[in-house]
């Protein structure tokens, strides 16, 4: 199912096809990062955006995040530019991630490694606007049932809110890239709209 155009209210629409009880046509839409790019990338701001995220998304990458997916939100799939008259100044990012492969050998280390370095390497969102312009988030997938609940929806439930309004939107959901030559794909992707 391709992305969703914007409904009404100028974001995307929480459910499509006419019925909100179907599974399938519910947000969050799959999608790949190279559909976002073709979506999404329509003026020189919103490229600029989506090369900081594909940057971001190598940095998941490099430090062996590569199983889980990431909610897109926030103004950057929205109708802005018509909306609010102005371009969005950030994508955010939920990345609902596996831990990567050391910790599902050696598990004990994970809370202190967290702590200590993983957050504010990978997921501490005032590092990773500056860097990447992207106001980022994380769901660890292997927390547990209650960890996995309480905060998939409390991110989901926030990021289907439109600021400000009462209104509902819909996200959109790409799985993180597993290789690594999609990063490459991506800026030429992007480089073919717009010189970034």
């Amino acid at each position: 199912m391709p992305i969703p155009e914007f409904a009404d209210h100028g974001a995307l629409p929480p459910y499509i096809s006419g019925h909100p009880t179907t599974p399938s046509a519910r947000s969050p839409y799959p999608a790949t990062m190279m559909e976002v790019v073709e979506r999404f990338c329509t003026s020189l701001d919103r490229a600029k955006l989506l090369k900081g995220l594909n940057q971001y998304r190598k940095h998941l990458h490099s430090g062996g995040f590569i199983s889980g997916t990431q909610w897109i939100d926030g103004s950057f799939i929205e109708n802005v530019e018509a909306m609010r008259k102005r371009s969005p100044s950030d994508i955010d990012v939920v990345t609902l991630f596996s831990r990567p492969l050391k910790y599902q050998v050696e598990p004990n280390s994970w809370a202190k490694d967290y702590e200590n370095y993983i957050f504010g390497a990978f997921f501490d969102t005032r590092k990773m606007i500056s860097a990447y312009r992207c106001d980022t988030y994380g769901v660890d997938l292997d927390a547990g049932a209650r960890a996995l609940v309480r905060n998939s929806t409390y991110w989901f439930g926030l990021f289907s809110d439109i600021r400000g309004s009462t209104e509902k939107k819909g996200i959109v959901e790409i799985p993180l890239a597993m290789d690594p030559m999609e990063f490459l794909a991506i800026d030429q992707a992007i480089g073919g709209k717009f010189d970034v």
